[in-house]
């Protein structure tokens, strides 16, 4: 017995031995695939930490450019802190240039600056960020993300084939990369942008033939039903949907505004019973107070952007006052307290139409007022309503002059519809392809192509007022009724 345990001892210290014999190089990139496997996992702080002692403790090993990665995409995906993530990025593009992390760094700040940019010179730094992938680290697997991307940056900057042809290319050079169904869905997009609805609804098609299980395979079904109902036959055609139901009881009394978005379901402002309300047909899913509901819009994120008549809530948790800087020293600032509607940027801007001044005023993400939107504008506006794009053009509606102008992030004018064509609008929502939907209480539902044509007039005996417009993610048109006190679908 003597002797089995004199030779049970070594073998059982083994494993202590080896582990302890790791080099720095090995114990770093263990604490790095370990914070992994937590993020993964959904254990973000245990994810963090071990990243964080990979930075600290092991600093001359290869595993501390990834770490920095790996950190900079957790200021950026989960704290939403941009400038501590942009300085994580910039740490590995500079002083681990020659890791693997590096082309992933030039990869997430062009998304950063891209996410930001509102101005031509702004999408073109970003592009040079995604170009950088590919020039320095033509072997690396960032490479088609990057092409991917400035695709992205491409169709942003309005320049549709040259976007149509880059997606075109990770498609076919990288068809087995995460980033080939990215690709293909915005090979669709751009074909559609550029008014090629018949070539996008092929190349939509091709999402959900060669990727199926993808995230991109039901947007890629939903633009292919809205596309098909505007461009599928000679003429765009609505037919009202008999079985459709949202929202019931006081909920449908007094509706002020409409809101969908993907994965949102339907956004219901009532002011009978001062509230906004999210339904699932005659459910309520969720309700948040509102006092004085003036207006709906989508944030850059999916979220909701209320605008009430003294504050603007821009999610379910982040209510927002506003104020004007004073008019002298010593004296109160000047609150806004007659908001009609709002809408939030890229980059964290608000713009709020206050009916007291007759301005769009900009506020950044601190509250800061930084002017009126357009910069300088002299003319008196009482903007009702507030809409942003997917591409970043603004739509405003000013009621009393019956007019829809459309403007750049930049306040360059593009556009104007109306007062031509229009009644009484009181109302407007706008499709992922810049199609512009008017509610008329008169009209019904005026539609425009993005060049300002008429493309269709939505009518019907079922509709006798329309007094609020949203669409759904394939492309159904959802009208109050103000008179009959329901919501409407027509697809």
């Amino acid at each position: 017995m003597r002797r089995i345990a004199f030779v049970l001892v070594p073998l059982l210290l083994v494993p202590t031995l080896a582990r302890s014999q790791e080099t720095s190089e090995q114990q770093a990139r263990r604490l790095l695939e370990d914070g992994r496997t937590y993020r993964a996992q959904g254990k973000l702080k245990q994810a963090l930490d071990n990243f964080g002692i990979v930075v600290s403790s092991f600093p001359g090993t290869e595993a501390v450019g990834q770490a920095l990665l790996e950190i900079g995409r957790y200021r950026m995906e989960v704290d939403g802190d941009l400038e501590k993530a942009r300085a994580s990025f910039e740490a590995v593009a500079k002083e681990h240039a020659r890791s693997d992390a590096a082309p992933g760094a030039y990869y997430y700040l062009g998304l950063l600056t891209l996410g930001r940019a509102a101005t031509p010179a702004e999408i073109d730094d970003a592009l040079a960020q995604f170009a950088r992938v590919e020039t320095l680290y033509p072997r690396s697997p960032w490479v088609p993300r990057a092409l991917q991307a400035s695709a992205s940056g491409l169709r942003r900057a309005g320049r549709y084939a040259e976007a149509a042809d880059l997606n075109r290319r990770v498609s076919l050079e990288y068809p087995a990369s995460d980033a080939a169904p990215a690709a293909q869905f915005e090979l669709g997009r751009a074909l559609a942008l550029s008014g090629q609805p018949r070539q996008a609804m092929e190349e939509f098609q091709q999402v959900r033939n060669h990727y199926p299980q993808s995230e991109w395979a039901q947007p890629a079904l939903e633009r292919i039903t809205a596309l098909y109902r505007l461009y599928g036959g000679a003429r765009p055609v609505f037919a009202a949907d008999a079985g459709f139901a949202a929202g019931v009881g006081d909920v449908l009394k007094d509706v002020r505004a409409l809101a969908s978005a993907p994965g949102s379901g339907l956004w219901i402002a009532s002011a009978k019973t001062r509230s906004v309300v999210n339904v699932d047909g005659a459910r309520i899913v969720a309700s948040v107070p509102a006092e004085e509901p003036r207006a709906l819009s989508i944030g850059p994120r999916g979220e909701l952007v209320l605008a009430a008549a003294t504050a603007v809530r821009v999610g379910l948790k982040d209510v927002r006052g506003f104020n004007l800087p004073p008019e002298k020293p010593g004296a109160q600032p000047r609150p806004v307290n007659h908001i009609l509607a709002a809408a939030v940027l890229r980059d964290g801007t608000a713009l709020v139409s206050d009916e007291e001044r007759e301005k769009i005023l900009r506020f950044n993400a601190k509250g800061e007022h930084l002017g009126t939107f357009p910069a300088n504008d002299t003319a008196r506006r009482k903007v009702t309503r507030i809409v942003v794009d997917a591409e970043g053009g603004i739509l405003t509606l000013d009621r009393e002059d019956r007019t829809v102008r459309v403007w750049d992030e930049g306040g360059r004018a593009l556009r104007a519809l109306g007062p031509a064509g229009l009644k009484k609008p009181v109302d407007l929502a706008v499709d992922p392809f810049r199609n512009v939907y008017v509610a008329d209480e008169e009209l019904g539902v005026v539609v425009f192509d993005p060049q300002g044509r008429l493309l269709a007039t939505i009518a019907s005996p079922d509709l006798r007022r329309a007094r609020a417009v949203t669409l759904d993610p394939a492309g159904a048109v959802l009208v109050y009724d103000d008179r009959a006190e329901r919501v409407l679908r027509f697809r």
